[in-house]
């Protein structure tokens, strides 16, 4: 192990590592970049075997590089006692133990975003790859565990990605989960899928994505075509500034980090972002003709036809990412403030809307939903005809909006 002062691959570090018995691991790397289907992958630098992270330049379709920066780690499937038969494991450990306590193990990034950061578990036996959030990982936890159920690798081996969340929970030296959720995207991969994680780490790094935006990135990319990352080595396509880029004069990357900074902004946006999937599952619903979002202050966010002719006013809510203690979720169906000299303008009418739709993504970190007529909600305890502020998401509540209209 050396310190930032050392070059490595011509480049300087605050970290590299000298390593033995890998070579394997670099030889399962190295063949994947180069044998992507269609890709054209061409290593045209590696750094040598004995040192992380392994440096690569890469050529893939002809004219596009990559830098990669790989913190590859062994995995395998081995039967240990005391612990389940099915189970796959690796090992988050470079040096021996007296060094992984002492000192500050950050990952090596590119400031300038050309290189890319990707952590990886490497089983050369079985030949898949475990794809784990860099920026989750940073600094490397040495010493710990990843463990992985072996129906997770056969599902991957089948369809060549699989992904999936994985509670993280604090630990001796941390004290807190490594996300914000408690929750991490982990994707397990077969070789000829390696562009699409880079794509997927390259995305995510750039828009700063939160654990459930990158597992839905990460989900949208299990049936992309390679034509679909095609521009993998650039910094993007050639569509120009979008207008709200020229008028802010931002780029799209500080509009993204001001959203992620504020959090009022990103709360908001978050709202929008929910109506904008609910429309268009309304839209794709068989027994819903119409759609007609109500775009105006003091009125339901959309208003549907149904096949019976009926006319239902929706209100969108995202539920709280903070579950009841039992795990259940739960969502505020309240204004945001009242009028003035009226404190019980702030709590919904039961006749101002016929049905909530909760936004489950928070909890779930997938935009889907959840419907509750409004008669049938809890009643506020105090005020007549007034809808209760927070309103549990239990059984009485159904994906299948129809079903809760009795059509």
């Amino acid at each position: 192990m050396t310190d930032s002062d050392t070059s490595h691959a011509g480049r300087s570090y605050f970290m590299t590592y000298r390593t033995s018995g890998r070579g394997d691991v670099r030889t399962a790397l190295l063949d994947a970049l180069e044998s992507v289907p269609g890709a054209d992958g061409r290593v045209l630098f590696a750094s040598p075997d004995g040192t992380s992270p392994l440096y690569v330049g890469l050529e893939v379709f002809g004219t596009q590089r990559i830098g990669l920066l790989l913190y590859p780690f062994r995995s395998n499937r081995r039967i240990t006692k005391n612990r389940p038969g099915n189970e796959n494991r690796l090992q988050i450990r470079y040096g021996g133990e007296s060094s992984w306590h002492d000192r500050n193990h950050a990952l090596a990034s590119d400031i300038a975003g050309i290189d890319t950061t990707v952590v990886l578990g490497v089983d050369p036996d079985s030949g898949h790859f475990v794809g784990l959030d860099s920026s989750l990982y940073d600094p490397l936890p040495m010493g710990i565990s990843f463990e992985y159920k072996q129906e997770r690798v056969e599902k991957a081996l089948e369809s060549g990605w699989n992904v999936f969340e994985r509670e993280n929970y604090p630990g001796s030296r941390r004290g807190e989960p490594r996300s914000r959720t408690g929750l991490e995207t982990v994707v397990i991969f077969r070789p000829e899928k390696i562009l699409h994680y880079i794509h997927l780490e390259r995305r995510a790094r750039r828009l700063n994505l939160d654990g459930p935006l990158r597992f839905k990135l990460a989900e949208s990319l299990s049936g992309a075509s390679l034509d679909e990352l095609s521009e993998i080595g650039s910094s993007g396509g050639s569509a120009g500034p979008h207008d709200l880029e020229k008028a802010f004069d931002m780029s799209s990357q500080q509009i993204l980090n001001l959203l992620s900074s504020a959090n009022r902004l990103h709360v908001a946006v978050r709202g929008r972002v929910a109506e904008w999937h609910l429309e268009r599952q309304l839209e794709s619903m068989a027994g819903v003709e119409e759609v007609m979002p109500l775009d105006a202050d003091g009125q339901p966010d959309f208003e549907i036809v149904t096949r019976s002719g009926s006319k239902i006013r929706i209100e969108c809510k995202n539920c709280s990412p903070r579950t009841t203690a039992s795990g259940q979720p739960r969502v505020e169906v309240q204004k945001t403030r009242a009028s003035k000299g009226d404190a019980t303008s702030r709590y919904y009418d039961v006749g101002h809307f016929q049905v909530v739709a909760a936004c489950l993504f928070p909890v779930t970190g997938k935009w889907e939903f959840t419907f509750k007529r409004s008669e049938d909600l809890k009643p506020h305890a105090e005020h007549d005809r007034k809808i209760a502020a927070m309103q549990l998401l239990d059984d009485s509540w159904s994906p299948d909006l129809l079903s809760v209209l009795g059509e």
